[in-house]
């Protein structure tokens, strides 16, 4: 790696500052309780600390296709929260041709056999930075799966519904105290017990599990608790130690939560989450009295939820978040993704899902709700809860697997001869994939030596800002694009001019002592 990599490699330790804001996995509690586990580990700070993630996705978005393709990626977190989920540190360490299911452990042992290597002996490496030798070790401190994929690496079966979630809340918190809202009744059961990785493995060391493979029978001995199979991560030394094993990637859940909520919300056929078995369940057991079915007439029918809006308030919605517009870069074109006839979204990618329900949902449903429904009080408690756990987990940005698969494009799919690019055709593109990886890899190496030829590590952004600067007042501080040639001699609108001297008002600091002032003489 070149010198300045190899500097900011010991960034974690030499320029992290620990001041209780999560901006570095480093932050968090499970990496400082692996540092107190392993305080030789922790004692060189080039060693690596890991992530790794995995998911599978049809080649050329053909979705009635069986076989699937499933890249599993390692990246860095020694590197600076800017750097260690870009591409280029990134490596792409096996690559599976087909769904593994419950057999990926089979798929997996190469990698886990070198990951025990790197842990147990050392590997004489050579610091570019300090010209000095040293020895290197790695560890992984954490998968990054969406909720599929944690089943299968975690060997634990996540198709079960549990009940009493209010039991994770603090002991004072409100929603302890509410029946109506949830099951008719308060809840002030403590928290389950939290059983320590080598509980765990004790517990999986005790179970007998079937073979792998897809000929052996799925169905499960009832003592094996919901266990599917013992994961290989097991293996390494310190897998049981970590207070952390899993993440679920957060662009996945987001995207999950934004569909089932704006589905409901809009009452999306097929997206809601109120349908009529729901209703039948809440009947059955004797709670939410009013979303029971309608039985005045002879049929029973589904009569519109309070929650839900009516057909005049969706169109409505809809049209408002139509006129929505964002600065470049910030997010797709909402309005190619509203359907306003059809009442209902299409193409929104996770990002947008993101944006949308941080951004236009508050705002855009808040006067079409009951007036008893105060959606941000809403925000503020759920923002309350997760509190409570962000100090233990990284932040999303770090277990986010936007940042690996969009880092597999077509060109890299259909990587091959120009005649099968243009087909779209492939006959191995697995191997296709590798190839071009190992090519983008080998480039990326020499670009980071290459300082005369421009690369993608010097060239200009494409929203570059370095032009105007003005250090007169502070809110022209930083350095600007002009949006045309000054030469030109063009003017601002009156329209403009309004919102630029609203904006010098209210955000210069120079400016606020003559409002205070103002407010003053006001008053």
């Amino acid at each position: 790696m070149s010198m300045h990599t190899a500097t900011e490699m010991r960034w974690h330790k030499e320029k992290w500052v620990d001041d209780d804001v999560m901006r570095h996995p480093a932050n968090g509690e499970a990496w400082k309780e692996f540092d107190r586990t392993f305080p030789e580990f922790a004692a060189n700070p080039r060693n690596f600390r890991l992530g790794l993630a995995t998911d599978g996705f049809n080649l050329y978005g053909v979705l009635n296709q069986h076989h699937s393709t499933w890249p599993i990626f390692i990246f860095p977190y020694n590197l600076p929260p800017w750097k260690c989920m870009k591409k280029e540190y990134m490596m792409m360490t096996v690559l599976i041709t087909e769904d593994p299911g419950r057999s990926i452990d089979v798929y997996l042992r190469p990698l886990v056999d070198e990951l025990k290597d790197l842990w147990t002996n050392d590997v004489r490496m050579y610091d570019k930075s300090t010209r000095k030798m040293f020895t290197l070790r790695a560890a992984v401190m954490w998968t990054v799966n969406d909720f599929p994929t944690y089943a299968m690496v975690s060997g634990w079966s996540t198709k079960v519904c549990y009940l009493g979630h209010r039991r994770w809340l603090p002991w004072d918190h409100e929603w302890r105290e509410k029946d109506k809202e949830f099951d008719e009744n308060t809840e002030y059961r403590l928290r389950p017990r939290e059983w320590s990785g080598d509980e765990i493995l004790d517990q999986l060391n005790r179970l007998d599990f079937p073979p792998f493979g897809k000929t052996v029978s799925r169905i499960r001995p009832s003592t094996h608790m919901n266990w599917t199979h013992k994961p290989m991560f097991f293996e390494l030394p310190y897998w049981s130690k970590l207070k952390l094993r899993q993440n679920l990637n957060v662009m996945h859940v987001e995207k999950n939560v934004f569909d089932t909520l704006v589905g409901t919300i809009l009452d999306i056929e097929g997206k809601t989450k109120d349908t009529i078995k729901a209703r039948l369940d809440l009947e059955r057991m004797g709670i939410r009295r009013g979303l029971w079915m309608n039985r005045d007439s002879d049929k029973a029918r589904r009569d519109l939820a309070f929650f839900s809006m009516k057909p005049n308030d969706k169109k409505e919605f809809l049209k408002f978040v139509s006129y929505v517009k964002f600065p470049d870069g910030y997010a797709s074109n909402i309005l190619r993704c509203v359907n306003v006839d059809g009442g209902k979204f299409t193409g929104l990618k996770s990002h947008d899902c993101h944006v949308f329900m941080q951004r236009l949902l508050p705002v855009g449903i808040r006067h079409l709700l009951p007036k008893d429904t105060d959606m941000f009080q809403l925000r503020h408690d759920i923002f309350q809860v997760l509190c409570k756990f962000e100090m233990i987990f990284p932040p999303a940005f770090f277990t986010s697997m936007m940042h690996v698969m969009v880092h597999l494009p077509e060109e890299t799919l259909l990587a091959g001869p120009a005649s099968r690019r243009a087909e779209k055709k492939c006959t191995q593109p697995e191997g296709s994939i590798v190839e071009a990886w190992v090519q983008y890899e080998s480039l990326t190496l020499c670009g980071m030596y290459l300082k005369d030829v421009e690369t993608v590590f010097n060239c200009p952004q494409c929203n570059h800002n370095g032009g105007m600067r003005n250090e007169k007042l502070s809110v022209f501080a930083q350095n600007a694009r002009p949006f045309v040639d000054p030469g030109r001699g063009e003017s601002f609108s009156r329209n403009d001019m309004e919102l630029a001297h609203w904006f010098v008002l209210n955000t210069c600091e120079e400016i606020m002592a003559y409002l205070y002032e103002h407010e003053e003489m006001m008053k």
